[in-house]
């Protein structure tokens, strides 16, 4: 799998659900990876990141909308588009069921492949999109570092030019005070080297 690829993830306890469903997504600019059960699902949803993940409702042991419930509790699986798949749960009581866990849209079985892939061409754009903005940002972060480095140190800078100059101002000062005081010294003692 190319590493630079989104991911998609196809969960469906039935294999001949899974081959199909990575025949059809065969033409998607993405990497495909099956689970065939709810656990195995999280599992790898835990240990990769993945654009998309194409979820069947009705599996044993764990079925679809208490997978999609744990991704959606965990903070870094939370952001992943579900579509649900199914044959067996095609009324609204379940599609509403199925976007109150989480779920962006609801596929029904036998699939439809220019749906299915016009859907997951969307959901691989906005993935696409959201990569580019995360990498602008992180762009972004390191530019205003580079920024407030070069600002404190241009501050630093003029705050030593500064104190220098109020340095050199004190000592001109002092010099033009020492001066004076000379001065003034100098005229009793002038006068008195007249005297004598």
């Amino acid at each position: 799998m190319n590493q630079s690829r989104p991911k998609i993830l196809i969960v469906d306890d039935v294999p001949a659900n899974l081959v199909a469903l990575r025949k059809l997504l065969a033409k998607a600019p993405a990497d495909v990876v099956a689970a065939s059960s709810g656990n195995e699902a999280l599992s790898l949803a835990l240990d990769s990141d993945f654009a998309l993940v194409l979820l069947d409702v009705h599996m044993p042991d764990m079925d679809g909308y208490e997978v999609a419930e744990w991704l959606q509790s965990e903070e870094k699986t939370r952001h992943i588009p579900i579509i649900f798949v199914t044959a067996a749960y095609k009324d609204d009581a379940h599609k509403i069921s199925g976007y109150e866990v989480g779920a962006v849209d609801y596929i029904e079985k036998p699939i439809d492949a220019l749906i299915l892939l016009s859907k997951v061409a969307v959901f691989l754009k906005l993935d696409q999109q959201k990569r580019s903005l995360a990498q602008a940002m992180g762009q972004l972060r390191t530019l205003n570092e580079t920024l407030e480095q070069r600002v404190k140190e241009e501050v630093r800078k003029n705050l030593e030019q500064e104190r220098l100059m109020i340095q050199q101002s004190r000592l001109a000062a002092m010099g033009e005070m020492i001066g004076n005081i000379a001065h003034q010294w100098r005229q009793p003692l002038n006068a008195l080297g007249l005297l004598l």
